[in-house]
């Protein structure tokens, strides 16, 4: 993955030092942003029925170009994918403290006592006394979007809510009940297409590999089939670096790229696959093919599941992180971090080595 290096962050730098005065006071921050963007390109295939849905009954659509696709915006993969995150720092015990979506400081706590690399990858925000702490995703997630037209793609059953003895009178009011209704699922079989990209190189790799474990093989998906069991596979296209990202790692492009495909091609992963990467790969100074990702990915769940090195990754980075937010949003970093940087800038005065004490961008 070293191909990956200069569009990464280094875990070992993930602050940086700004000069606030001619006193040589500093405040910390962040690494400024650089330029470099990853693109993980997936395919979502539908291996049993899914539902993904918004306020209305049927299943959400856009329409490409006068025609509707399945549209499953970013929540419906990132919000189970961010609690498996929590899973995988819970089981290594290096994070993963409180629940989803309940994130809380209570005075005299440090922002690390609540965020992690989880937090890193996919964004958090809590109240921390009279301030709120926002921490923006490391990685962007796209609408997932079916390569096939939505009325190719989606079947419907039809469903009863009846009474706990089984007919549909209801008792309450003494006359029959009308509670019947259609459900509209995603066939099996079908397949979407998502990209997860970086930004900015503010994610290092410990991130990215964090990242593909979250996304693993399979899961269960959508709000009223998640309780039904596992229903989708994911499948690596490959991974994309550049300085800049390009207008054909959007989904929507991407579909676009396909249309003129045959069905039984667009619904065949194997070839779709290698048609998305062979336009991928030629339009990004770095790629990692589709059987190289997919061997990646399979080792880094067995150095998971057998392996203590995978887990000493996650230990090694654990400080880092938690250095990386306490002094994010610690009130008297600026104070402190300026009083040593005096001393520092003191003796380096005498070693004519002032200029290297403030970190520059990459």
């Amino acid at each position: 993955m070293n191909r990956f290096a200069p569009y990464l962050a280094d875990i070992a730098q993930l602050t940086q030092q700004t000069q606030i005065d001619d006193k040589q006071n500093v405040y910390v921050h962040p690494r400024l942003k650089n330029l470099g963007c990853i693109s993980i390109v997936l395919l979502r295939e539908a291996i049993a029925p899914v539902i993904f849905r918004n306020a209305e009954a049927e299943i959400t659509d856009i329409e490409i170009d006068d025609e509707a696709y399945i549209r499953a915006v970013p929540n419906k993969f990132k919000y189970p994918e961010k609690g498996r995150g929590l899973q995988i720092l819970r089981a290594l015990n290096v994070g993963g403290r409180l629940p989803q979506n309940k994130t809380v400081l209570y005075k005299g706590q440090q922002p690390s006592d609540a965020f992690d690399l989880n937090t890193l990858v996919f964004g958090d925000s809590t109240n921390y006394e009279t301030r709120v702490l926002p921490v923006k995703a490391a990685v962007n997630y796209s609408d997932g979007l079916s390569l096939l037209p939505k009325a190719l793609c989606v079947d419907e059953t039809f469903h009863n809510r009846a009474a706990e003895d089984g007919t549909l009178f209801d008792a309450e009011s003494k006359k029959n009940s009308d509670n019947l209704f259609t459900r509209y699922f995603i066939k099996p079989g079908t397949l979407m297409v998502q990209v997860l990209s970086t930004r900015g190189r503010v994610l290092p790799l410990i991130g990215l590999q964090h990242l593909l474990l979250c996304v693993g093989l399979a899961g269960s998906y959508g709000g009223q089939t998640s309780m039904t069991g596992t229903n989708l596979r994911t499948r690596l296209v490959g991974l994309y670096g550049g300085r800049f990202e390009q207008a054909l790692t959007s989904p929507y492009e991407l579909v676009r790229l396909l249309r003129s495909e045959s069905e039984d091609t667009r619904r065949d992963p194997e070839a779709v696959t290698a048609l998305l990467h062979t336009q991928l790969s030629a339009a990004h100074e770095t790629a990692l093919p589709p059987t190289e990702a997919q061997a990646w990915l399979n080792e880094l769940l067995d150095r998971f599941d057998t392996s203590g090195a995978l887990a000493e990754e996650y230990r090694q980075a654990q400080p880092r992180v938690a250095e990386l937010f306490d002094q994010w949003f610690g009130k008297d970093d600026a104070k402190k971090e300026g009083g040593a940087n005096k001393g520092q800038r003191a003796k380096a005065d005498a070693g004519g080595k002032a200029g290297d004490l403030l970190d520059g961008t990459d």
